[in-house]
């Protein structure tokens, strides 16, 4: 009887113990577990990001850029074909930024180069734009032109025209009985900075096309 309380008593004692080591047992594995998934998410975003440093990636996100600039263009293209001038307001502006007039440009309010008066300008015609950053088009200058003025009032005169060089772009001053108006024509800033570049030839390709009114004298 003896005997068997005391073998009683060492199981109670070894209980504790067998409890203990189990759950050791288990955490390690939990904690192994948890760092082999961790390893295999690592190597995933590891894997993922050396794919898009891929000249097979970048392929491919440029071919996705250009589908939507077509998109965009196409869209554009179709509405200066379609136009349809008694719709257009040319007292709508589509951003809360002015633009004033340097010597050599027409640049943002927030800009700090010194200006040459204090007429202020609003960008208008968002839907007949071409961001050469964003949905470049490809055209000549001369055809540019014939664009612009097609979607300009009917008496518009050229007042001025000058090249900013840093932007690569040619800005073009028209009076007109509805305002006074500023368009640039963007070149691709590369093909300005190469020898025979001549921002004066009807022939130079354009990328982009924006347009601004005056709203203050």
């Amino acid at each position: 009887m003896k005997k068997l309380k005391f073998i009683g008593l060492i199981i109670l004692l070894l209980l504790p113990i067998v409890a203990i080591s189990c759950t050791s047992q288990d955490n390690s594995k939990t904690t192994a577990n948890n760092t082999i998934e961790k390893n295999k998410n690592n190597t995933e975003n590891d894997t993922s990001k050396k794919y898009q440093n891929t000249p097979e990636a970048q392929k491919i996100l440029e071919a996705n850029q250009r589908e939507d600039n077509e998109k965009d263009n196409t869209n554009i293209d179709k509405k200066y074909k379609d136009l349809d001038k008694s719709t257009l307001n040319y007292n709508n502006g589509y951003s809360s930024n002015t633009y004033y007039e340097t010597k050599e440009s027409f640049v943002g309010s927030e800009a700090a180069i010194p200006k040459i008066n204090n007429k202020k300008y609003m960008e208008i015609l968002k839907d007949y734009t071409y961001a050469s950053e964003v949905n470049p088009t490809k055209i000549p200058y001369s055809e540019a032109v014939k664009l612009a003025k097609s979607i300009l009032p009917d008496d518009i005169k050229e007042v001025q025209k000058k090249y900013d060089k840093d932007t690569s772009t040619t800005y073009v001053s028209y009076s007109s009985s509805k305002g006074n108006f500023v368009v640039g024509f963007s070149y691709d800033y590369d093909t300005s900075q190469a020898s025979g570049f001549n921002p004066n030839s009807d022939n130079e390709i354009i990328v982009g096309i924006h347009y601004l009114k005056q709203i203050s004298e």
